[in-house]
């Protein structure tokens, strides 16, 4: 069991000071409207997280079969990198709860909803000690919140085409990227439950399985409404 202060509560104070910061300073420095900076701080932090993302996809590739579970020999980077993806996800709270205490601004239940299955999901991971790799791939799909944050920057330059622009992107995201990620790898957590051979990770895919299935109906709710406003071509 990792030391807790030094290997679990600093690194994630570290990070969610890190993304607080960030909520903070583009509100003060870069976009007044409370909105708009929270989509703009979002895509920030949303570089940082596609990036380790990308490095888990990578360095954990021979497990891909496996849906990304797989033991992880101690000190393995990616438990750090899914701090700093907890740290993100208290951060965003946080600042919800600023938004509604300070700017009347009601937060977006279906957001609650999908940080809230990170919550859970990740924080098994961390009790469980497996299923790091996997909780990180998932972060490739933070391209998302950069369409949205390029959506915010074009409303405050008044570009309409950036807007534009950014709206179909994200419903390509959403169509290419997000729903085949979600599927493969609930897919993947759902046979290797069905094989029977899963041992002492089952508890990891079957948690990986039910939180897959929701960002998958999250992700279908969010494509209708982007629908709604975008044409898919």
């Amino acid at each position: 069991m990792p030391d807790l202060w030094s290997q679990t509560l600093l690194p994630l104070l570290v990070a969610t000071g890190f993304f607080t910061a960030l909520h903070v300073l583009t509100l003060r420095s870069l976009e007044p409207v409370y909105p708009r900076a929270f989509k703009l701080s979002r895509a920030g932090a949303a570089v940082v997280l596609t990036a380790l993302g990308v490095a888990a996809l990578i360095d954990g590739f021979p497990h891909w079969r496996e849906a990304y579970i797989y033991h992880h020999a101690d000190g393995d980077w990616m438990r750090y990198g899914l701090l700093v993806v907890y740290g993100h996800l208290v951060a965003d709270f946080i600042w919800m709860y600023v938004g509604a205490r300070r700017h009347g601004i009601q937060p977006r239940k279906d957001l609650i909803i999908h940080h809230g299955l990170g919550i859970v999901g990740f924080g098994a991971a961390l009790y469980l000690e497996i299923g790091y790799a996997i909780a990180l791939v998932t972060m490739v799909t933070e391209l998302l919140p950069l369409t949205t944050g390029l959506n915010a920057w074009g409303k405050r330059v008044a570009a309409d085409g950036l807007v534009k622009a950014a709206d179909r992107a994200r419903l390509h995201v959403l169509a290419w990227l997000r729903m085949p990620l979600w599927l493969s790898l609930c897919g993947l957590s759902v046979w290797a439950l069905a094989r029977g051979d899963a041992g002492d990770l089952a508890p990891a895919y079957a948690i990986a399985a039910v939180g897959l299935a929701g960002l998958i109906a999250l992700d279908v709710y969010w494509m209708q409404k982007c629908r709604a406003s975008v044409d898919f071509y």
